[in-house]
């Protein structure tokens, strides 16, 4: 068993070592890709953001006057007239010369601003324009409808109608239509969509941002929605995808709409497999992922451009190369496995030696060990060097002797003295002092115990007593309760000290009920007639280790210990007299018979007193 254990400790030893160190390496490889990864994604965001910021600074501030041209358009007669069929048509050309005249508020308009900055509001526009003199209106300054931007209203079941350019086809289906109808319904506040449109005049695809204002009658009712979009990108934007192209980055910046991507040199196919690596957190949380396309591996960031809209969703784009640093990173893996490996088979080689080295006094201290658990603390471990596991087998020795002397104190200690205070004086728990406690004290004594030793030999007396004694400690064990001291024939009891059951009276008068029933079945065991009196009393005593620092004795104190030693000795043969508070706490099964007021020494008053019998 010892070979094993030997063989095992070393192998083990030797294992750990190299394990250790291999895992080391691979720890830090691990935690420094992660932090290189972290470090890259840091840095890609933040020039990402740096570039957002950039773009979405005109696109913001075109957005804030599309979405105060839209309010006040939705605000008029005329939008009502028309999701009310009142002279829709009439409604239509105003709406379309309301437009004409807020134009200046719009994004994308050329023409110098109004002074100031400012510029009229749509009535006052109106105002401005109507006939002096007589003279008709200017018609020439209005635009021609193709000329206008996406402008009209939808009805409440999402019906539209046009007032400018047409939107032909979207790719977004009727159903998906309904249900965004649906959730605006239930949020009559200004929203921003961004959806996929086919226009008329170019046929193809491109990114609408549009803005969605709730029309309401002369009592605050949605009647609909007036919408006014325009292209999603800025021509700042544009230009700055073109400068981006040309100049050969590999970085691409873009729009993505339901689904489908508006990003420079990122083909429909290439967009589909990016989608299709990009998790829902990717869109909802704005997390950087990686991704490969086509052997080339790229950093994808995304910008939720309307979050809380609940209407078509736009994201703002850009994919970063980073096939160079997986190259860079996939060099620091060589050279850190070369590294890494040489040191691993250093490791082993060290290791080997050591656990050959150690494993003997090892696996010495270990069978030494296995003595002591099953309680052999007779036999040393040898003690082979002068190192540290020669002092560790002197010390494992010496603990061993201390562990054979304090068994021995205590099995002496446990018997004499009761074993949960020997336990806790083992412990350090209990220290000269006392402690006021509620407890329950039974004293049990043999009558006529000397008229009946008269002329018996000592051995026969001791064993007479020791029989006797050993009966009474069981019961008073068994029912929770503590032996305070044998004093000649007298076994005083207490039952709460020093841990108590809650109720400790009732398990008292059970276990003096129990000791006439006990001594009775020695009596015919023996064949020898002794009879025993037995007094208890409940309440309040003091408790704790009383002595010197040098001696100490464990018991209690207190007229409650008095009295129950005085009913004690007032107790007849076969009787067990108690007080009044060991009566209050009796169950059915016990029966108290009160007597006349007895006077005990050192009581003034006469006590109450009561024979308990089983019920």
């Amino acid at each position: 068993m010892c070979c094993n254990l030997d063989v095992s400790i070393r192998w083990k030893l030797f294992f750990t070592l190299f394990l250790l160190t291999a895992g080391s390496i691979a720890v830090v490889l691990v935690v420094a890709e992660r932090e290189f990864h972290g470090w890259v994604r840091a840095e890609l965001t933040q020039r990402f953001e740096a570039q957002l910021a950039g773009l979405l600074k005109s696109r913001t501030e075109r957005l804030a006057q599309l979405c105060e041209t839209c309010t006040e358009l939705s605000a008029t007669p005329e939008v009502r007239a028309v999701l009310t069929d009142r002279d829709a048509r009439g409604g239509r050309e105003a709406i379309i010369k309301m437009f004409r005249d807020a134009r200046a508020a719009l994004p994308e308009r050329t023409g110098r601003p109004h002074a100031g900055g400012a510029r009229p509001t749509a009535p006052q526009a109106a105002a401005d324009n109507r006939p002096r003199n007589g003279a008709r209106p200017d018609r020439s300054a209005l635009p021609a409808v193709k000329r206008l931007p996406v402008m009209g209203v939808l009805d409440l079941e999402g019906n539209a109608r046009h007032f400018g350019r047409r939107i032909r086809q979207s790719t977004t289906p009727r159903a998906v239509v309904a249900e965004s109808m649906s959730r605006l319904a239930r949020r009559p506040t200004q929203e921003t969509a961004y959806v996929v449109v086919t226009g008329e005049e170019d046929q193809r695809s491109h990114v609408q941002e549009v803005v969605v204002t709730p029309v309401r009658d002369e009592h605050g009712t949605v009647l609909g929605w007036f919408f006014l979009g325009h292209d999603a990108e800025t021509q700042i934007e544009r230009a700055f995808y073109q400068a981006e192209e040309s100049s050969g980055s590999n970085t691409r910046s873009g729009l993505v709409a339901e689904n489908q991507w508006f990003v420079n040199g990122v083909s429909a196919a290439k967009a589909e497999a990016i989608s299709a690596r990009l998790g829902e957190a990717f869109w909802t949380e704005g997390r950087p992922e990686r991704v490969e396309i086509d052997g080339r591996n790229f950093i994808v960031i995304a910008r939720d451009l309307n979050p809380d809209s609940p209407l078509g969703k736009g994201y703002q784009v850009a994919l970063f190369p980073i096939n160079s640093i997986i190259e860079s990173l996939d060099h620091l893996h060589v050279i850190v496995g070369i590294v890494g490996g040489v040191a691993v088979l250093t490791t082993a080689l060290v290791a080997f030696l050591l656990a050959r080295r150690f494993s003997r006094p090892i696996a010495e201290l270990v069978a030494g060990t296995e003595r002591i658990r099953l309680g052999k603390l007779g036999e040393d471990v040898r003690v082979r060097s002068k190192d540290e596991f020669g002092t560790l087998a002197g010390a494992f020795n010496a603990m061993t002797r201390d562990l054979a002397l304090k068994e021995r104190y205590r099995e002496v200690l446990g018997k004499v003295s009761d074993p949960s205070v020997a336990q806790q004086l083992v412990e350090g728990e209990l220290e000269l002092g006392g402690e006021v406690r509620t407890a329950a004290v039974l004293f049990c004594d043999i009558r006529g115990f000397t008229a009946m030793t008269e002329g018996m030999p000592p051995a026969e007396v001791i064993e007479f007593v020791n029989e006797h004694m050993t009966a009474m400690t069981q019961l008073v064990y068994l029912h929770g309760g503590v032996v305070d001291k044998f004093v000649g024939d007298l076994i005083m009891a207490v039952f709460g000290v020093p841990t108590s059951q809650g109720d400790d009276a009732l398990p008292a008068a059970r276990c003096a009920l129990e000791m006439l029933a006990e001594r009775s079945r020695l009596n015919e065991k023996t064949g020898r007639p002794v009879e025993v009196g037995i007094g208890l009393a409940y309440g309040e005593l003091v408790a704790g280790c009383m002595g010197s620092v040098d001696r100490l004795n464990y018991t209690v104190l207190g007229d409650r210990v008095n009295l129950a030693a005085r009913l004690c000795s007032a107790a007849g043969p076969g009787e067990v007299l108690s007080d009044r508070a060991i009566t209050d706490a009796l169950d059915d099964t016990i029966h108290a018979e009160p007597r006349e007021p007895i006077r005990l020494k050192g009581f003034s008053e006469a006590m109450d007193s009561f024979a308990l019998s089983r019920g």
